[in-house]
C-alpha cells in the first residue's frame, strides 16, 4: 500500500507493523510526533498498545526496557539530548540485553534547529556497543523501524534508530504493509537473577565479554547482509563515496546535478562496521570520501590514507548536510571545477529586512509573568536562570540569563546563590520540566538551604513540543504544591491575571517574604496559567479585551517593544506603535502598567464583537 507520510508518522506505522505493543518516551523536537502518531493509530484501529508519555526519557527507556525483558516488543522515543538523560539505563541495558525486540529511537537535530547541542547519537550507540540504523528517507525510516525490532530480537540487545530532523519532518510516498495484522507478544517474565540482576564484578564482567562477542557477530552480520552485496560489484575508479543517513540522498542528488561520476555505497548500519572487510576495497580507488552528519563516526572507524571527510577538512564539520557541502568536497578533491550552482543569488532590495527573533505567542501568560518579575526584581540586582520550554522565548524580553538543560534552572539557581549572594536569584521552570528533572535539584536546595526564588510556570501542558499532557493534568491527584510541601517547605500560589498590576503586586509580596530576616532556603512559587494554543482551556482564561493605541499618547519610548515584546506591537510609518488586529489575542495584558503614558486603551468595538454602542 502507498501512503504519503511524514518521517515520524512512517516510524509510528513501522512500530505498529512490527507488532510493537509498548511505546514510552518523552516529547522533544524532532521526535515528538512518533509516539503521538502511535497513540492515534492505537485509537483508530482499537489496538492493544501501551503508548504513553513518561515523565522523562530515563523513565521512558526503563519502562520500555522492562517490557522487552519480559518478552514484549517495545520502543522508547526521544530526541538526541533526551538520550543524555536515558544514557544511564542504556549503558547497563547493552550489557544485560533483552528477550523481546527493543528499538531505541533517538532523533538527532543537525543544525541546532530545536536543540542546545548538535550531538550524534550514533556515537552514543558506539559508546554503548549497540547497533545503530541510519535512515536516509522516510521510506528508510519505515523499513528500518521494522527491521530494527527484528534485529534487536535476533541478537537480544537494544537497537538504535537514528533519524535526523530532515528525515523526521520530510514527507514521502511510502510503500508500507497493505494491512495491519497486529499480533502482540505475550509478556511473560522469566526469572534469571544472574542475568537481569547481575552485579559487579563477576556478573558484569561476564556480560561485558558477551557484549564484545555480540558486537563481532553483528559486525559480521552487517557485512554479510548489508555491505558485501554493495561492495562486491565495485570495479574501482577515481572516487568511492561512503554515505550514511541523509548524506546518501544528498550525495545522489549532487552527483546528478553536477554530472560527476563516482561509486556510492549506502551505509545503513554505521556501527558496528566490519573494517577488515571494507578497507581492502579502497585499493581500487584513488580517493574515498565519507559523507555523514554530524560527527565523523564512519570516517574514524575506517581511517585510511585514502579516506577524506570531516577530519581532513574536506567535509563540513558542523551544521546540517547540504548539497553545497558535497560540491565543495568534490572541488577540494579535484573532481569538480565548475561553479557553485547552489549559491543563492544576491538580490539588493534597496533596504534591509530586520531579523525577527523568536517570541512568545500573542496572549501568552509567560510574557506577563516575566514582565512582573522584571518590574519587581530589577535586572541589575537579580540573576534569572531558566530552563527548557516555550518560556525560553522570554530571552527576547531580557528576562532570562542562563539556559543549560532540562531541570538545570533549579540547580544553577543554587550555584548562583552561592557564587553571587549580592543578587537575588529568580529561577523559572515549566511544570513539565519540573516533573521531568526539577524535583531532585529542588530537594538538594532545600537540604542545603540554598537561598533563591523558584517560580514554576504551570500551564498544565508540555506546550513547546505539541501540548502533550503533563502528569498533573492527566492524573488530578498529582499536585505540584503538594510535592513541594512534601519536601518540607511552603509552596506559594498565584493565579495569572490579565490585570498586570495583580501579577506585580504578588511578586512584591514574594520579594517581601524572601527578604524577611528569618527566611531560609529556597522560596517556591507555583503560578497557575494556561497555554494560548490549548483549545481545551484557553477560552476559560482569555477575557477578550483587545487593545488599540492612542497615537496622541504614544511617545515612541520603546517600553512595549523592548521589555513587554508582544508580537502584534510594531511601529507604523508615522513612528507610532500600532497593534496588528489579526495577531492580538485579546488577553488585555498590555492595558495596565505596560505603557508609561497609558497609550494602550481598550478597543471597545472589537472587545464586544462589534456590539458596542456609546
Amino acid at each position: 500500500m502507498k501512503k504519503t507520510l511524514m518521517g515520524n508518522d512512517a516510524i509510528a506505522w513501522g512500530l505498529v507493523h512490527a507488532n510493537v505493543d509498548m511505546v514510552s518516551g518523552y516529547p522533544g523536537t524532532p521526535s515528538s510526533e512518533i509516539l503521538g502518531m502511535v497513540q492515534k493509530i492505537k485509537h483508530q484501529l482499537d489496538l492493544p498498545i501501551y503508548a504513553e508519555w513518561a515523565t522523562n526519557e530515563k523513565v521512558g527507556f526503563e519502562v520500555a526496557y522492562a517490557g522487552a525483558i519480559a518478552g514484549k516488543r517495545t520502543a522508547a522515543t526521544m530526541k538526541q539530548v533526551g538520550l543524555n538523560v536515558a544514557s544511564d539505563p542504556l549503558m547497563s541495558a547493552s550489557y544485560i540485553g533483552n528477550l523481546g525486540g527493543m528499538l531505541l529511537i533517538a532523533a538527532d537535530d543537525p543544525g541546532f534547529h530545536s536543540s542546545q547541542t548538535e550531538q550524534d547519537s550514533r556515537v552514543f550507540a558506539k559508546f554503548a556497543r549497540i547497533p545503530v540504523l541510519d535512515p536516509a528517507t522516510p521510506q528508510d525510516a519505515y523499513d528500518m523501524t521494522k527491521y530494527g525490532v527484528e534485529l534487536s530480537e535476533r541478537f537480544q540487545v537494544p537497537v538504535m534508530l537514528r533519524p535526523v530532523m530532515r528525515v523526521d519532518h520530510a514527507r514521502e510516498i511510502i510503500e508500507m504493509d497493505p494491512e495491519t495484522h497486529f499480533t502482540p507478544n505475550e509478556g511473560k517474565f522469566q526469572r534469571d537473577v544472574a542475568r537481569w540482576a547481575g552485579v559487579p564484578r563477576a556478573g558484569r564482567l561476564r556480560q561485558g565479554h558477551e557484549v564484545l562477542d555480540r558486537i563481532e557477530t553483528i559486525k559480521a552480520y552487517n557485512w554479510e547482509h548489508h555491505l558485501e552485496p554493495k561492495f562486491a560489484p565495485l570495479k574501482g575508479g577515481k572516487l568511492l563515496i561512503l554515505a550514511g543517513g541523509t548524506g546518501y540522498a544528498f550525495t545522489q542528488e549532487t552527483l546528478s546535478d553536477l554530472g560527476v561520476e563516482a561509486d556510492v555505497v549506502k551505509i545503513e548500519m554505521p556501527y558496528p562496521l566490519p573494517r577488515e572487510e571494507i578497507v581492502p576495497y579502497f585499493e581500487k580507488y584513488e580517493k574515498v570520501l565519507v559523507v555523514e552528519e554530524p560527527y565523523p563516526l564512519i570516517e574514524e572507524d575506517l581511517a585510511h590514507p585514502k579516506v577524506y571527510g570531516k577530519k581532513t577538512g574536506t567535509m563540513h564539520q558542523i551544521d546540517e548536510m547540504k548539497k553545497e557541502h558535497i560540491l565543495t568536497a568534490l572541488q577540494k578533491l579535484g573532481l569538480y571545477d565548475g561553479p557553485n550552482i547552489y549559491e543563492a543569488p544576491k538580490i539588493d532590495l534597496g533596504f534591509d529586512v530586520p531579523d525577527r527573533p523568536p517570541a512568545l505567542c500573542p496572549g501568552c501568560p509567560h510574557r506577563d509573568i516575566y514582565y512582573a518579575i522584571m518590574k519587581v526584581f530589577k535586572p541589575k540586582k537579580s540573576i534569572y536562570p531558566s530552563d527548557i520550554g516555550c518560556y525560553t522565548l522570554a530571552l527576547s524580553q531580557g528576562a532570562i540569563d542562563s539556559i543549560l538543560c532540562m531541570g538545570a534552572s533549579v540547580a544553577m539557581a543554587s550555584g548562583f546563590s552561592i557564587a553571587d549572594p549580592s543578587k537575588t536569584v529568580v529561577a523559572t521552570i515549566g511544570d513539565g520540566t519540573f516533573f521531568h528533572s526539577g524535583i531532585p535539584p529542588l530537594l538538594n536546595a532545600i537540604y542545603q538551604d540554598h537561598r533563591f526564588i523558584l517560580i514554576i510556570l504551570d500551564n498544565s501542558t508540555i506546550a513547546m513540543t505539541g501540548r502533550q499532557t503533563t502528569p498533573e493534568r492527566f492524573h488530578q491527584s498529582i499536585d505540584i504544591a503538594r510535592i513541594v510541601e512534601g519536601m518540607g517547605i511552603k509552596c506559594h500560589e498565584h493565579t495569572y491575571s490579565h490585570e498586570m498590576q495583580e501579577n506585580i503586586d504578588f511578586m512584591k509580596q514574594i520579594k517581601a517574604e524572601f527578604e524577611k530576616p528569618d527566611h531560609r532556603g529556597p522560596l517556591v512559587v507555583r503560578v497557575r496559567q494556561f497555554c494560548i494554543l490549548d483549545n481545551e482551556r484557553k477560552d476559560d482564561w482569555i477575557p477578550n479585551l483587545f487593545a488599540e493605541v492612542d497615537p496622541e499618547k504614544c511617545v515612541a519610548c520603546d517600553a512595549c517593544t523592548t521589555v513587554y515584546k508582544c508580537p502584534p506591537m510594531a511601529y507604523n510609518a508615522e513612528g507610532k506603535i500600532e497593534i496588528d488586529p489579526f495577531l492580538c489575542a485579546g488577553c488585555g495584558g498590555c492595558l495596565d502598567v505596560v505603557c508609561p503614558t497609558d497609550a494602550f486603551q481598550l478597543d471597545k468595538l472589537k472587545s464586544t464583537g462589534g456590539l458596542f454602542e456609546e
